[in-house]
Parts: structure tokens; C-alpha cells; sequence
């Protein structure tokens, strides 16, 4: 070879592509696509979860809906069974003292009734709270005595 064609070959070599720094050795071919893609599914996932989400939280409303429509219904029926007690409480009473007595009896759970017919169970709810905290201790001891008689009450 000739000192020319020397020159030409390292000219050339020099003309030749090189690398501006080494990251460009170290960065992975389509690491940019492998990022978006990256984002766009976690993207992806992020919206289903939020889908799904919202699907349990519609059906956990709408099975509150449901429960508190039956609790309501109970509380009705529950007013209407108090009103057919009042009234044969009001039948079925003796004369003299213990009328006024099963009258009295009778007055009270019309109006108990009345109260379980028109109430919802928001307004039950609160009304309870209110007399509770009027009255902690008496509550406590009601609680107590529910419960007793409600353990009896399975055990037969």
C-alpha cells in the first residue's frame, strides 16, 4: 500500500460514525417504545381498577339501598302488628281499674306504631343516638336486658 491509500483508509476510518459518548453503547435499542408501552399499561390497568371500583361501589350502594328498604318494610309491619295488639289489648280488657290501665297500655303502643309506620330508618337511627346519649346508663342496662332475654329466648 501506498502512503496515499494509507492516508485515504485512516481518513476514511475517521469519517465513519462514531458514538458521541458511551451511554449511547449502554441505552437499549427502543428503550423509549419499551417506556410507552410501559406507561400505556399501567395506564391501562389503572383505568380498569377505577372501572372496577366503581362497579363495587354502585353494587355496595345498591345492596344498602336494598337493606334499608327491608329494614323500612319490617318497620312498617312492625307499627301494624303494635296497632293489632293495641287494639285487642283495648278489646279484651276487663272493667274497672285495669281498663284505665290497658288503655293506657294501648294508647302507648298506638303511638309506638304510629312512630314505626312513618319513621325511616335514618330518622330511627338518630332518634336512638339522641336517647342514648340523654340517657347512657338506662340504655346500658335496656341493652343488658334485650340481650338476656333474647339469649333465653334461643336457648329453648
Amino acid at each position: 500500500m501506498t502512503q496515499r491509500q494509507n492516508d485515504m483508509s485512516v481518513g476514511s476510518m475517521s469519517n465513519t460514525a462514531k458514538p458521541n459518548d458511551t451511554s449511547d453503547y449502554l441505552r437499549p435499542q427502543g428503550s423509549e417504545d419499551l417506556r410507552e408501552k410501559a406507561q400505556h399499561v399501567a395506564g391501562d390497568v389503572q383505568e380498569k381498577a377505577q372501572h372496577v371500583a366503581g362497579d363495587v361501589q354502585e353494587k355496595a350502594a345498591q345492596l344498602g339501598e336494598k337493606a334499608t328498604d327491608q329494614i323500612n318494610s319490617a318497620m312498617t309491619s312492625a307499627g301494624q302488628q303494635l296497632n293489632s295488639l293495641a287494639q285487642t289489648v283495648r278489646e279484651k280488657a276487663p272493667d274497672g281499674q285495669i281498663r284505665d290501665l290497658a288503655a293506657n297500655t294501648a294508647g302507648a303502643l298506638e303511638r309506638s306504631a304510629s312512630y314505626l309506620e312513618n319513621a325511616d330508618l335514618n330518622a330511627v337511627r338518630g332518634d336512638l343516638e339522641s336517647i342514648i346519649r340523654k340517657h347512657p346508663v338506662e340504655s346500658v342496662v335496656v341493652g343488658l336486658g334485650v340481650g338476656f332475654l333474647l339469649a333465653r329466648s334461643m336457648r329453648r
